[in-house]
This record gives C-alpha cells, sequence and structure tokens, in this order.
C-alpha cells in the first residue's frame, strides 16, 4: 500500500507530554474501570479531557452526598445511618452522569477497537523519538513490573515511567488529595504505633474509599501501557530494520 504524507490511521503518536496509541481493548474491562471510579475507562482509552473531567466530578458530588460513607455503614450492616448519611440533593446528580461514564466509555472502547484495524491495515511508520525543548520522548524497551511497583509506591509514577506525563501528573495530584482528605497518613503512623482506636476514629471515609480504586486503576493502566509500548518498539524496530539492512530477495527460512 501506497504510503500518503499524513497518516489516515496512525497507531501512535510521541509527544512532549507522553505517548498514547491505538491497540485492542476489551470493552467491558473499560467500562468496568468506568464503574469503579468514573473518568478512569476514559482515561485508559486515552481520552483525558473526558477522563478529567469525569474523576473531577465524582471527587466533588461522592463526597458531597456522602455515597462512600453510606458504602462503609451498609457494609457493616448499619443500613439506617447509610439512608441518613446520604444527602439526596447531590445524589440525583450522581446516577445520571455515572451511568453515562459506564456507557460512553463502553462504546468509545468498540469504536477505537475498530480504528486500530484500521490503522494496522494502513501500516503507517511509528516516530520513535519526539524531541523538543520541554522533554525528551523515546522508545525503548521498559519493565511492566517497574510500573505496577511504582504506582503502588504513589500512583501516577508508573504512568511517568510508561511516557504518559499529563495522566500521572493528575494520578499524582489526586493521591496528594485523596491522603490529605482522608488523613490515612495519620491513620498509619496511628496503627505502626498500636493505636488502632485513633486510627479508626481519625479516618475520613468518604475519602479513603477512593484510595483502592486509584491505586489498582494507576497499577493496572501503567502496566499496559507500558506492554503496549513495547509492542510499538518492536513494531517500530522491525519496520526499520527489513527497510534498512534485509535484502529484497531474502527468503525467510521456514
Amino acid at each position: 500500500m501506497g504510503q500518503t504524507k499524513y497518516p489516515r490511521h496512525p497507531k501512535g503518536t510521541l509527544t512532549a507530554i507522553g505517548a498514547s496509541g491505538a491497540h485492542l481493548r476489551i470493552p467491558w474491562v473499560t467500562a468496568w474501570w468506568s464503574a469503579a471510579l468514573p473518568g478512569f475507562g476514559h482515561l485508559l482509552i486515552s481520552n483525558h479531557l473526558r477522563g478529567f473531567i469525569l474523576i473531577l466530578w465524582e471527587l466533588l458530588v461522592n463526597t458531597q452526598a456522602h455515597i462512600n460513607a453510606a458504602i462503609v455503614y451498609s457494609f457493616t450492616g448499619k443500613f439506617q445511618e447509610a439512608k441518613e448519611v446520604l444527602d439526596h440533593r447531590w445524589l440525583i446528580l450522581y446516577i445520571a452522569v455515572y451511568v453515562f461514564a459506564l456507557w460512553d466509555s463502553y462504546c468509545e472502547t468498540i469504536e477505537q477497537n475498530k480504528y486500530y484495524i484500521m490503522a494496522e491495515r494502513e501500516d503507517y511508520p511509528i516516530t520513535p523519538v519526539k524531541l523538543t525543548g520541554l522533554e525528551f520522548g523515546y522508545g525503548k524497551k521498559r519493565t511492566p513490573l517497574l510500573a505496577i511497583t511504582w504506582s503502588l509506591l504513589t500512583p501516577g509514577l508508573g504512568h511517568f515511567y510508561s511516557l504518559k506525563i499529563l495522566e500521572g501528573f493528575f494520578l499524582m495530584a489526586c493521591a496528594m488529595a485523596i491522603a490529605y482528605m482522608s488523613h490515612i497518613s495519620q491513620a498509619i503512623e496511628f496503627s505502626i504505633l498500636g493505636d488502632f482506636d485513633s486510627a479508626k476514629s481519625i479516618v475520613n471515609y468518604n475519602w479513603l474509599l477512593f484510595a483502592p480504586s486509584l491505586y489498582g486503576y494507576a497499577a493496572y493502566a501503567s502496566y499496559i501501557g507500558v506492554v503496549e509500548l513495547n509492542k510499538f518498539y518492536d513494531a517500530e524496530q522491525a519496520r526499520f530494520l527489513k527497510q534498512e539492512y534485509m535484502a529484497s530477495d531474502f527468503k525467510m527460512p521456514i
């Protein structure tokens, strides 16, 4: 297939603030992350603007409606307290946007899978290096387990490792806000000292319940990001070696 100057379906791009590329995804996985926390599903498929808006909306409306606190009461069998703590003025606003996040991320994943198939057929070359005054981005083999490790230490660091700078910065900011508002650092300190009653009393569960979703998403997304980045690196290297070093009449051994 002849190459055009401007590709209609590029496989990926490398910019000063990160790498992004098309690859096959499971729509239900994307929807599941949207269910864990609206916005995560959109970040997973690189719809960053929608993802950032939905995450900020979730942090605002969820905390104002006291949904996480109601979940904690429900899990501990305190159903009356769960009903009393909910603020229905905010709860009504929550439902439609929550369902939209699941539906939109699912549909977008299906469309991006179609785009990926077209990009594979067009097979346009991938730019391996992006050098600007702001950042030096380049392809290399990375270790997926390292991305998980850094993400579990601090959400966002694994994304820096997988060249997703903007998303990594946003996740770090969310981690800082959740840690501060939930008082989790003080709770950990009390727990180390054996003062578990103080640890339980100081924790703000409205914010604490965001942490499992945040840490889980950061680890998963950074792992997938590194795996796909390695695939792009291999594909670009293979194309370069075939074009520059392999003789046109060379027959591959069977």
